[in-house]
């Protein structure tokens, strides 16, 4: 295992996907935290509504999350195992599912943007700003559906130029027609945290345009072309079903809990519900890589798989796991320097400073767990295939542990920020732990292509 970390070619498979993967996770982040910072200028308030709005952004993420890493583990063994005709019709698949939950999405949000909102909170100030927020960032779910989708896919190559360079770009698109509608610049109307979502739509619309286009005119490992996308095989669907669905529903439930994470916190405190969404923003940032690993170590392993050489994956998996605690340690480090000034940034109440404060130090101790939580559960163990265990042990903690803990905590004991969000969050270094466990018992890698366990 030891050997495998010096290895130049496992080096450069893994940074070739990490690298590219962590700086357009670490360019999305940006764009939150510019929205975030810009509408800190006008109090908490708009701050606690996009956070809670986004709370619908967050149930698509790791529902398409599950979608993209479900499809990755087919795909991945499929382009090692060099079977581009199946992979192309997993591809076509994945695009026509995810058209149709990114126009759901688009609909709820449009439709219905204020029961939405009053799911997460009782604050008339909070749900009108998020109703104004979520009735045009609505709009942008079909974009995302499709780019994201095909982001996931052009992965599973290795391809992961494309979607940096547009994210890079649609970064720089954000931020600048933020500027521009938020403070009203340049001739427009100042719409505060409307300007946020009309920002975003622009830029989601371009980043689209960009990935689908290269997947669909340029690509040439997957070959996927307009024409092909009602390409269909019902082998290839009942592998789907078996390995991708536990993750779809499993992310889903997910997205579902952390949102009632959002329901139990608004319904403690603006204050808490602002201080959450400023310590997530810092989070994200020191996190990119947990992202980046994850998604390096599933493609890397299901690559493996598909070649057959399941002795080398089993070590590729340790090697990840040693990699993962290290960079958790990384990040308590860089949480624990940075946050103290990062505060100053915003333009909040004191108390709302001092909730921070209390969150910071409370995911700052408990990091590395859940960076291994987060390796372990979303690229080991998904791109070795063994899906159905992931979706329970998700599901199982999050709903029969961290959830009842939580709102017992925050909402029945009243106890400070630091210990609610403590209990809310435990499923994660629980997660760590349970996945590695599963993992070093050799009970996880199957070749998927083959439905084969090994």
């Amino acid at each position: 295992m030891l050997e495998l970390l010096k290895d130049r070619s496992f080096a450069k498979r893994t940074l070739n996907i990490m690298l590219p993967v962590a700086a357009q996770q670490l360019i999305s982040i940006g764009v939150s935290t510019m929205d975030s910072i810009m509408l800190g200028s006008f109090g908490e308030i708009p701050i606690a509504a996009t956070s809670l709005a986004n709370s619908l952004t967050t149930l698509f993420f790791f529902m398409f999350m599950g979608l993209g890493t479900g499809s990755t583990t087919l795909a991945a063994q499929f382009w090692g195992n060099k079977d581009k005709d199946s992979l192309k019709k997993l591809a076509a698949m994945t695009i026509r599912i995810a058209l149709v939950l990114g126009v759901v999405y688009c609909l709820a949000a449009v439709l219905i943007p204020g029961p939405i909102m009053h799911i997460f909170t009782n604050d008339q100030r909070i749900i009108d700003k998020g109703i104004s927020y979520l009735s045009i960032l609505g709009f942008t779910f079909p974009f995302n559906a499709l780019a994201t989708s095909s982001t996931y896919l052009l992965r599973s190559t290795g391809h992961t130029k494309t979607p940096l360079i547009s994210s890079i770009c649609a970064f720089f698109i954000n931020v600048f027609f933020n500027w521009v509608f938020i403070f009203g610049k340049l001739g427009a109307p100042q719409m505060e945290i409307a300007g946020a979502a009309v920002g975003t739509l622009i830029a989601r619309i371009f980043e689209f345009a960009v990935i689908c286009g290269y997947l669909f005119l340029k690509d040439k490992n997957i070959g996927l072309r307009i024409k092909d996308v009602l390409l269909r095989d019902k082998m290839i669907l009942k592998k789907f079903i078996s390995y991708s669905l536990p993750l779809l529903f499993s992310d889903t439930m997910l997205a579902l809990g952390l949102n009632i994470q959002g329901v139990i916190l608004g319904h403690m405190s603006a204050d808490i519900v602002a201080a959450r969404s400023i310590v997530m923003v810092l989070s994200q940032f020191v996190t990119v890589f947990n992202i980046g690993l994850s998604t390096a170590s599933g493609v890397v392993i299901g690559n493996t798989i598909g070649e057959g050489d399941v002795d080398r994956a089993f070590r590729e998996g340790k090697a990840y796991i040693l990699l993962s605690i290290a960079i958790g340690f990384v990040g308590l480090v860089i949480v624990l320097l940075i946050y103290p000034w990062f505060l100053t940034l915003y333009n909040v109440a004191e108390s709302t400073k001092a909730t921070a404060r209390e969150i910071f130090l409370c995911i700052s101790l408990t990091m590395p767990l859940q960076t291994l939580a987060y390796v372990t559960s979303k690229g080991i163990l998904r791109g070795a295939g063994d899906t159905k265990f992931i979706s329970f042990a998700d599901i199982t903690l999050l709903w029969v542990v961290s959830l009842p803990l939580g709102a017992i905590a925050g909402l029945v004991l009243h106890l400070p920020a630091f210990w609610t969000y403590f209990f809310l969050t435990i499923e994660f270094p629980a997660k760590g732990i349970w996945c590695t466990a599963r993992f070093l018992s050799g009970k996880s890698i199957r070749r998927v292509t083959d439905t084969e366990t090994v």
